[in-house]
């Protein structure tokens, strides 16, 4: 892909268009070669016309080197651009018109450019979009976090690098930043923000998920994420060997986090996408089947600070300027990630390839050099040998039968899409729905009326408004339920027909039915 060496746009002035120079650091093949992929599967992926997410990244500039950072331009500086009002005037504006459920402000370090951190959320605030703040929160105070909390930040997703100080320095190559951090867990969790925290599960901290997780629970950390590393853009060949994680290390990684679970009641998950034959028992490992890639789903778009946009956080290809082309432009050059062309031809005849969607892309790409290559953690669809099950909730069904007063909230969102409506929940939970559900939906919140199953006029309304309830996407008094991440974020219709056996084992013959 061409990069223009300056960017023709009045946001970009004399100095920005001195500073700017592209981060792509792979050398990316044509588009031409790749190529939509046969299924055996029935499922037919919906095109989006704009990203529900964004991730935004509010300026280059952090205060540590991470040894695992993604961000392209981490090997050469410290960072030179960051959002100012005017470019955040012109992104939101973008995010309005495209009808942007959700946005994501991180970094660099969003909290060294505080003043335009706030700018920025007051604007998504006042325009009904989401957010929620990636922070290392070294430098966060009772003030800034006050302040955030008071403008509308209900969520930051904080950086956990070891449950050892030493060897939480030698990653971030940072002295002292333990203790920064949990401070700032500390600060922000008494302004009353919800904090998760993710940790990159390198061959340096493989063996502190557990410890971690149980400090992180005493911190009043609320959800705990860990995931595969992803060799960076500057590093795909892993020189040193810190960027890669064996199947046994990611396995491992996996069931220290359910045991965090099991033992604390703590909500744990992944933000990498893990091929479903790494997990072999989805009904062990239902908690990481629902993942998926947002991506490859249409869901999420990167946009750094100097403009250049891309389809994954982890990727260093450009898809324009955002600055130059708008979103909608560079967003449609994503097709490749969202037509089935960037699956692996491995999977085919997997039944689960529209849940897992090949694992992680760019795993692969760093890998093999394609984007439709072997994920390297991949052992193979013949190993998936329990399949996932949605579970009845049997307590909800009974009393939807019964009459149940079920409501559509406030906080509900809803988009159209060409032969279908986009449903967000809350944050950067979207699911599709029917023309029909929608204009019903919107009737009744609109309304503001409750109303029960007997008015709902669709086939099986019971158990889909069950569904519905289970998601969090409608509501009753009558339904008290704790929405957990347990695969109620899968869409049925992506999943296997389990009734089909002899088909199904053809691929996975050691599934049990």
């Amino acid at each position: 892909m061409k990069i223009e060496k300056k960017i023709n746009s009045t946001l970009f002035n004399a100095r920005d268009n001195e500073r700017y120079k592209s981060h792509q650091k792979g050398q990316y093949i044509s588009e031409d070669n790749y190529k939509v992929k046969n299924k055996v599967t029935n499922y037919t992926k919906k095109v989006y016309s704009s990203p529900t997410t964004i991730n935004l990244e509010m300026t280059e500039a952090c205060n540590v080197k991470c040894r695992h950072c993604y961000n392209p331009w981490r090997d050469e500086h410290a960072g030179k651009f960051n959002l100012d009002k005017k470019k955040i005037d012109y992104l939101i504006n973008e995010f309005v018109k495209n009808k942007v459920f959700h946005v994501i402000l991180s970094g660099g370090e969003p909290l060294a450019k505080f003043d335009e951190l706030c700018y920025a959320l007051e604007k998504l605030v006042k325009n009904n979009i989401s957010t929620s703040l990636n922070s290392n929160l070294m430098l966060a105070t009772p003030e800034k976090m006050k302040k955030l909390k008071d403008i509308g930040l209900d969520h930051v997703l904080t950086s956990w690098f070891s449950y050892f100080p030493t060897e939480t320095d030698n990653i971030t190559q940072y002295k002292g930043s333990f203790q920064k951090i949990v401070e700032g867990i500390k600060v922000t969790v008494a302004q009353g923000i919800r904090v998760s925290a993710n940790t990159i599960v390198t061959q340096l901290n493989h063996d502190t998920i557990y410890n971690s997780g149980k400090f992180l629970n005493s911190l009043g950390v609320s959800q705990f994420f860990a995931h595969r590393v992803i060799p960076p853009a500057y590093d795909r060949e892993d020189k040193e060997k810190q960027f890669s994680a064996k199947i046994e290390v990611a396995k491992r990684s996996l069931d220290e986090l359910l045991r965090l679970k099991n033992e604390f009641g703590m909500k744990v998950g992944t933000l990498i996408n893990y091929p479903l034959c790494l997990l072999g028992d989805l009904e062990k490992y239902q908690d990481f089947v629902g993942r998926g890639c947002p991506t490859q789903q249409g869901h999420r778009f990167n946009l750094n600070s100097n403009g250049e946009s891309h389809g994954c956080v982890m990727e260093d290809k450009n898809y324009g300027n955002i600055y130059e082309v708008g979103l909608k432009e560079a967003y449609a050059k994503t097709k490749s990630w969202r037509n089935d062309s960037y699956l692996f031809e491995g999977c085919k005849g997997c039944h689960y390839i529209d849940v897992c969607q090949s694992g992680c892309r760019m795993d692969a790409y760093a890998s093999t050099g394609r984007m439709d290559g072997k994920d390297p953690l991949m052992p193979g669809k013949e190993h998936i040998v329990k399949p996932f099950k949605f579970k009845e909730h049997e307590d909800v069904i009974k009393k939807i039968t019964n009459g149940a007063n079920i409501s559509v909230p406030s906080r509900i969102r809803f988009r159209e899409e060409d032969g279908f409506w986009l449903m967000n929940i809350r944050w950067a939970n979207t699911i599709e729905i029917s023309n029909e559900e929608a204009k019903f939906f919107i009737e009744k919140q609109k309304k503001e009326e409750t109303f029960t199953h007997q008015d709902f006029p669709f086939d099986n309304s019971i158990k889909k408004l069950a569904g519905f309830v289970c998601k969090d996407a409608l509501v009753s008094d009558d339904i008290k339920i704790d929405v957990r991440k347990t695969g109620v974020n899968i869409d049925p219709a992506k999943l296997p027909n389990l009734e089909d056996k002899e088909q199904i084992l053809k691929s996975h013959p050691d599934l049990e039915l």
